[in-house]
């Protein structure tokens, strides 16, 4: 909500299914450049979930902006959704990573987007950093993942239940770590055991603090 009376804040999702999180080209980025000259005082802001900010817009334009949105194939609706993930550079651009990032954020988002439920689903943080620097601080995701190296083998460690609210917690780890394909299904597994949990519109971390840990490692390791 805008503190002015009659203007909104417009959030730009760089998070198509299946796209690089955070990537834009400079045909869509000069498009943004002329909606926030017309539209927003000329303010572009950048934010840390790794998409883009119209502050100042006001409430009779948002159709006008939405439509030009649209025709830069920026009309993603999931801003805090499933497929808004966090990635950091990981492996293909950081020389500190042990492990990729960008692939795994994409392949989680295609299958997540496959689904068909995300705006049944909910608000839900998935965060992917590719070494312990953390830079997508993904131990305050409700479902964070993190690159490690296993005897120069890339593997991906799920951690579940974090939170960077006024309820704040470290999200704890499930267990042993998974290759690229496995994280990926381990991802959706933790997400239809919190779907079976939940009570009504509970988000994961409130299922995550009633329930624990042990529903999710049950589903997660269980005998193939």
């Amino acid at each position: 909500r805008h503190r002015q009376a009659g203007y909104r804040i417009v959030t730009v999702s760089l998070k198509p299914p299946g796209g690089i999180p955070g990537d834009i080209s400079a045909d869509q980025m000069d498009g943004i450049a002329r909606l926030a000259e017309r539209w927003s005082e000329g303010e572009i802001r950048a934010t840390y979930q790794q998409n883009l900010v119209l502050p100042h817009v006001p409430a009779a334009a948002l159709p006008a902006v939405w439509r030009s949105l649209k025709a830069l194939g920026l009309d993603h609706a999931n801003v805090g959704l499933g497929t808004d993930i966090i990635a950091c550079p990981g492996m293909d651009y950081c020389v500190l990573a042990n492990a990729r990032s960008i692939p795994v954020a994409q392949r989680i988002s295609e299958r997540l987007a496959a689904r068909g439920d995300e705006e049944t689903i909910g608000r839900l943080a998935i965060r992917i950093s590719g070494c312990i620097n953390a830079c997508a601080h993904h131990h305050v995701a409700d479902i964070g993942i993190l690159g490690v190296d296993r005897k120069g083998e890339e593997r991906y460690q799920l951690l579940l239940g974090g939170r960077a609210d006024d309820a704040a917690a470290i999200a704890r780890i499930t267990g042993p770590g998974f290759d690229e394909d496995g994280i990926v299904r381990a991802v959706e597994t933790a997400i239809d055991t919190w779907l079976a949990e939940r009570h009504a519109d509970e988000e994961f971390s409130e299922t995550f603090a009633r329930i624990g840990l042990s529903p999710f490692k049950e589903a997660l390791y269980a005998p193939a």
